[in-house]
């Protein structure tokens, strides 16, 4: 081999090193669809959109988002469990909302077995929420008031079921304390029942608290970890409140059968989308936590909580009926 082969060569190899596992799994070649299953406009919508705007950039191809609406997430994750394994069409899931639908009726697919989690590039957790003239300045103050009159105070959420919900009832069962929960259409309507006087105290994201900061006051997370967005407000772990959470971070999935090496460019690029200014910066603007994990985080996650969501889930339904 001569000297001005090896040199070819070797600049070759520094091509295939700088360019990553793109250059050694040839993918992606083509557009690749992102199914979003939440209406157009939504703050998970809207996620999903800044992350298909980033990737496009990191990859060098289209990526295109789909709307695939439906049965809580769940439409779009059997066209994901039916589809091709080869890294072209990926679901977007609001993971709580998913595990949690899960695990409250039988669904067309087991999103454990059937899914595979790639990484996650966004947090929302729940808040406990009062007025801002509100008696509870703090969630000892609430929990205290709860404990003198059993039944007496009201509490809003988005529809039982949901992560609020759970984690509202999960408040009510680690503290020994009775309150009536009050349903609602979407998280707006929760919020002008709060600030309406309606109900006591809400569950909401921390997303619907801008643009309320006058008017509503957080007294702390239902969650493991606090929110950059809201630094000073302490979660109920740091407060000593032994109560399971859920929280509903935004994940990529892709076919079970996906193969490794491609599985590793989008959990790569994803990781990277997370860390960059534009996309930090739109989510925050909305309220939204720009957070990653990678797909073994999220596996953990899942492991760990599973059980204690379904145990929590299966005793507000038998509360409920």
């Amino acid at each position: 081999m001569n000297r001005r082969t090896l040199l070819k060569l070797s600049g070759a190899t520094l091509v295939l090193v700088a360019t990553g596992a793109r250059a050694t799994v040839g993918y992606p070649d083509h557009a690749i669809e992102i199914l979003i299953p939440f209406s157009a406009g939504g703050g998970n919508d809207q996620v999903a959109r800044a992350l298909a705007a980033e990737l496009e950039d990191i990859l060098g191809q289209s990526i295109v988002p789909v709307q695939k609406t439906g049965a809580g997430g769940f439409v779009a994750a059997q066209a994901v469990a039916t589809g091709s394994p080869d890294g072209y069409t990926l679901g977007h899931q609001s993971l709580g909302t998913l595990m949690l639908g899960s695990l409250m009726k039988e669904q067309v697919l087991d999103p454990m077995t059937e899914l595979r989690f790639v990484a996650q590039m966004a947090l929302i957790q729940s808040a406990i929420a009062v007025k801002a003239d509100s008696p509870y300045k703090t969630l000892d103050d609430l929990i205290g008031a709860m404990q003198a009159e059993p039944g007496a105070l009201a509490w809003g959420h988005t529809g039982r079921g949901g992560f609020h919900f759970v984690n509202g009832a999960s408040l009510l069962a680690a503290t020994g304390t009775e309150a009536l929960d009050v349903p609602y259409k979407g998280s707006s309507n929760t919020v002008a029942a709060l600030l309406g006087g309606e109900i006591d105290y809400a569950f909401l994201s921390t997303s619907n608290y801008l643009g309320f900061e006058d008017e509503m006051r957080i007294l702390a997370f239902a969650a493991d970890q606090g929110d950059e967005l809201l630094p000073d407000v302490k979660t109920v772990r740091d407060l000593r409140v032994d109560m399971v959470t859920v929280a509903t971070p935004s994940v990529i999935t892709v076919h079970k059968d996906t193969p490794n090496d491609i599985v590793s460019v989008i959990e790569s690029a994803i990781k990277e989308a997370v860390a960059r200014p534009r996309y930090r910066e739109t989510l925050l603007g909305m309220g939204i936590a720009p957070v990653f994990k990678d797909g073994a985080g999220i596996n953990a996650y899942l492991d760990a909580n599973m059980g204690p969501w379904k145990t929590l889930i299966d005793a507000a339904a038998a509360t409920a009926g």
